[in-house]
């Protein structure tokens, strides 16, 4: 009796645990059928094709169009000048931007002036003789000579004897001698070549610079160029003086340029050619990132959406009938997060945000 009792007990036990379970298994399931069986909520946008124009848009950065770098041709000691060779201060065309001390060179400039003045006051009684005609112009030639100031031309000789005669005693070598001197003592003097900015100084003053020396880099801040890399299958978009749109990344402010030239050799890893912009503003700086926008050809019966939304790059899901579907489509333009595509028509209800583990006969509601 007692053995009974307890088969008893054990099977009212088991019993009632596959019950429990059976109970449990079926109130959990029925949440997640009705979960799965109930439309999905989506965000959707009514389509309008429309015609847009092609655009090409490209990053750069901003050079300055005229930019040298300074060096030294001659050695010696940076002496001041009336404004300071620093970066950031500005020089007008022709205003020295450097001086290097040029004392022990002006004295050997004159005695090479003083020793080619000897030669021809040496040279004359000979000539007055030989050359009578041609002495009267030597003789203006000589009372218009100053030691201090730049060589004139020599009178030009009347006939080939005298042109030897004036060989075989040296003039023309001393006054070349004299005109080389003359030519380097300008290197002394750095002069701007335009109105600009220093945007680079490596030296001070009282620095000895030697020959060959990089002393910083000057810059025209009214001119840029930028460099765009644009696919090279928009080729036949990109002409010689085509305007283009340049927009700052931070606060999008608009400039206006034109293509100034185009690289004729494609990359061959990128399959891009460069475009080269050239453009002028105030605001401008050089190394300013700016992204170049380029106007083509218009397109017809096109929809702009956001990229996320193409499945596969060539379809995109629309609702029909509460359900969704896949819709073939062709992107045109691709313009940064957003592309162009042709296909879709008009009134169409286009899923217009990701929707996740999305598949095509979804139940839907909008």
């Amino acid at each position: 009796m007692k053995n009974w009792v307890k088969v008893l007990l054990g099977s009212a036990i088991v019993f009632l645990g596959i019950l429990v379970f059976i109970l449990m298994l079926k109130n959990g399931r029925k949440p997640q059928q009705e979960e799965v069986n109930k439309p999905r909520r989506v965000s959707t946008r009514l389509v309008v094709p429309g015609n847009l124009p092609f655009v090409i848009e490209a990053t750069g950065s901003l050079m300055a169009k005229r930019k040298i770098e300074l060096y030294s041709e001659v050695q010696g000691v940076l002496i001041a000048t009336a404004k300071e060779f620093k970066a950031g201060n500005e020089f007008y065309k022709n205003q020295t931007i450097l001086q290097v001390n040029s004392a022990e060179f002006e004295a050997q400039l004159l005695a090479s002036r003083s020793s080619f003045l000897n030669k021809i006051a040496s040279m004359l009684p000979d000539m007055e003789v030989e050359f009578a005609q041609s002495s009267q112009n030597w003789q203006s030639y000589l009372q218009e000579f100053k030691v201090y100031s730049s060589l004139g031309n020599l009178p030009k000789p009347m006939s080939e004897s005298e042109r030897l005669f004036l060989t075989g005693r040296g003039i023309y070598e001393n006054f070349y001698t004299v005109k080389n001197q003359e030519e380097r003592l300008s290197k002394y003097t750095l002069k701007a070549p335009f109105n600009g900015v220093v945007t680079e100084s490596l030296v001070n003053e009282g620095t000895l610079v030697r020959s060959g020396q990089k002393l910083g880099e000057f810059i025209d801040t009214t001119l840029f160029e930028i460099k765009l890399e644009v696919p090279a299958q928009y080729g036949n978009y990109i002409e010689v003086g085509k305007e283009v749109t340049l927009r700052t990344l931070d606060n999008g402010q608009e400039h206006q340029g034109k293509i100034s030239r185009v690289n004729a050799k494609i990359d061959l890893d990128t399959q891009t050619m460069t475009v080269v912009v050239e453009i002028s503003g105030k605001t401008l700086k050089e190394g300013q990132f700016l992204k170049g926008i380029i106007f083509g050809e218009t397109i017809e019966n096109v929809v702009k959406i956001n990229n996320n939304l193409l499945v596969e790059n060539n379809q995109v899901y629309v609702v029909k009938d509460s359900m969704l579907q896949l819709q073939p489509v062709t992107p045109i333009n691709y313009l940064g997060d957003s592309v162009v595509v042709r296909g879709l028509k008009s009134n169409t209800l286009l899923i217009d945000k990701v929707l996740a583990n999305a598949y095509p006969g979804m139940k839907v509601v909008f």
